[in-house]
């Protein structure tokens, strides 16, 4: 059995803050002491640090303490951007769930040396199945370096997180706050059901790439990639408004056998340059020939559609199961800037799934896999689901 709960408390000095906040979580619970315990706070908590995490395991006797700040923090109850705040999830589990936490500090740069370390010390905690949640410093790092040697060290193992935010940027574990630092936990016994919406909607038809290297596009389809980017706009319902607002990017398909292609089969990545008089397009990521490309825009509109599309897969994945807790790591550029709103994304993930307890915040960059393979992304909001046995 899971038991698990979460606080969340605006306005007030940190320390004081997380006091409440850990105290809410865990009369949620029911329990009277807990296995884990993560921590999101604002940047202004930064001064605090070691007493709001103090504050946090007095209240919660949780041997496993760690967690970042971001831009915003939230829980079930609401997101709290634009202000002082702190959340707090707790968890205690009498089955096979098990949290082992771990952390890099001291590093010249979280990058591929790093990740071979983290996989190191988290194999046998996820031997049996489960997940590796990472919390990294934007400072020094290099997510593919990092993802590349934890999917050599560790498999297929899911990658889950997100990376620490705000003004200034602090990584929280045991009694510590710490900076250019990797919080990890190592996860195992059950493996998350993961949610990946990625802000977009496609837009044209998907094409092959016929020509091009490293990540270049010089053809799809055997036309100009220009040319096709140029017929994929036209086809926007109310162009001349949307795109006006909206970000193009370049979805590139992760499963090669998969059709016909849909939402959530797709690599969302930034175009990064345009050689008109070519027609090339540079991509932020390389891209194959003979993958399957397919450009999207972003806006407020094709997010909440995307983000509805993803809560229906998560339904189906979930099959009647309810949440014993998630975790949910949205990207500083999502929020209300985005949809000129508060609360957007959780008050429709409540709505779709129901009512447990959950906390994430707002970083500067999302972790989690597409088509079974580990990313880093950007403009995403990654929402993991622990059900209960």
């Amino acid at each position: 059995m899971i038991a698990a709960g979460s606080g969340l408390v605006t306005g007030r000095r940190a320390d004081e803050a997380a006091l409440d906040a850990a105290l809410q979580a865990m009369a949620a619970s029911g329990v009277e002491s807990a296995d884990l315990a993560l921590v999101f706070a604002t940047p202004d908590a930064y001064h605090f640090g070691h007493a709001l995490l103090h504050a946090v395991r007095r209240v919660t006797g949780a041997r496993a303490v760690l967690g970042a700040s971001g831009t915003g923090v939230l829980t079930e109850r609401g997101e709290a951007e634009g202000g002082p705040a702190v959340a707090v999830l707790v968890v205690r589990s009498d089955g096979p769930l098990l949290a082992s936490p771990f952390l890099l500090a001291e590093r010249e740069a979280l990058d591929a040396e790093a990740g071979q370390d983290l996989a190191e010390r988290a194999a046998p905690a996820v031997a049996e199945g489960g997940c590796l949640l990472i919390l990294p410093d934007a400072m020094s790092l290099d997510p593919h370096g990092l993802l590349r040697a934890l999917a050599d060290g560790l498999g297929p193992v899911p990658v889950l997180g997100g990376v620490a935010a705000g003004s200034p940027v602090f990584e929280l574990y045991a009694a510590d706050v710490a900076t250019r630092a990797l919080p990890a936990l190592a996860v195992s016994g059950a493996r998350p059901v993961v949610g990946v919406a990625q802000g977009c909607q496609p837009i044209g038809e998907p094409y092959v790439v016929t020509g091009g290297e490293g990540n270049v596009v010089r053809a799809i389809a055997g036309r100009r990639p220009l040319e096709v980017l140029r017929e994929a706009l036209r086809a926007v319902p109310d162009l001349e408004r949307r795109v006006r607002q909206a970000g193009v990017f370049a979805g590139l398909a992760i499963n090669p056998a998969k059709s016909p292609l849909e939402r959530g089969d797709f690599l969302l990545r930034n175009l990064a340059g345009v050689d008109r008089e070519t027609g090339a397009l540079a991509v932020a990521e390389a891209v194959r020939i003979g993958q399957t490309i397919q450009f999207h825009i972003r806006d407020a509109q094709a997010a909440r559609e995307d983000l509805e599309a993803m809560l229906d897969r998560v339904q189906v994945a979930l099959a009647g199961r309810r949440p014993a807790f998630g975790l949910y790591f949205n990207c500083a550029g999502r929020g209300q800037g985005l949809y000129g709103v508060p609360g957007h994304d959780v008050t429709a993930i409540r709505r779709r799934l129901g009512d447990w307890p959950l906390a994430g915040f707002f970083g500067n960059g999302e972790f989690a896999p597409v088509g079974g393979r580990n990313f880093f992304h950007n403009y995403t909001g990654v929402l993991a689901l622990f059900p209960e046995s």
